[in-house]
């Protein structure tokens, strides 16, 4: 053991530990049945199913951005966006349809900005 560090033990944490981020449990999500309203197909989600779909595609920290008036090529969209929105950490951007994409950051600071 190194002089000054605390010993970990089964079931303690130590100072450090407890600024890593927790990783929530990956579990399916249930297909559901489409139902329609005035002739428009719906799908009913409970608040704990949606939840459980964030956690399994890492939105926590998605934006959605649209483009009304065209867009540069999508290799050019994440060089700028980062450099745009200030950035501290990485962040994944893709095409969702045409004019959306998904802005996935990994820090809260990103996020938030």
């Amino acid at each position: 053991m190194i002089a000054g560090q605390p010993q970990s033990e089964a079931g303690q944490h130590t100072f450090s530990s407890l600024f890593k981020p927790t990783s929530a449990e990956t579990r399916p999500v249930p297909l559901k049945p489409i139902s329609y309203l005035h002739g428009e197909p719906r799908i009913i989600w409970e608040q704990a199913e949606v939840e459980q779909m964030i956690v399994n595609e890492n939105l926590h920290y998605a934006v959605v951005g649209k483009f009304s008036y065209g867009w540069p090529d999508m290799q050019e969209l994440r060089k700028i966006i980062p450099k745009q929105c200030g950035f501290k950490g990485e962040c994944n951007i893709g095409l969702l349809t045409n004019k959306y994409v998904l802005i996935r950051a990994t820090l809260l600071e990103d996020y938030v900005n």
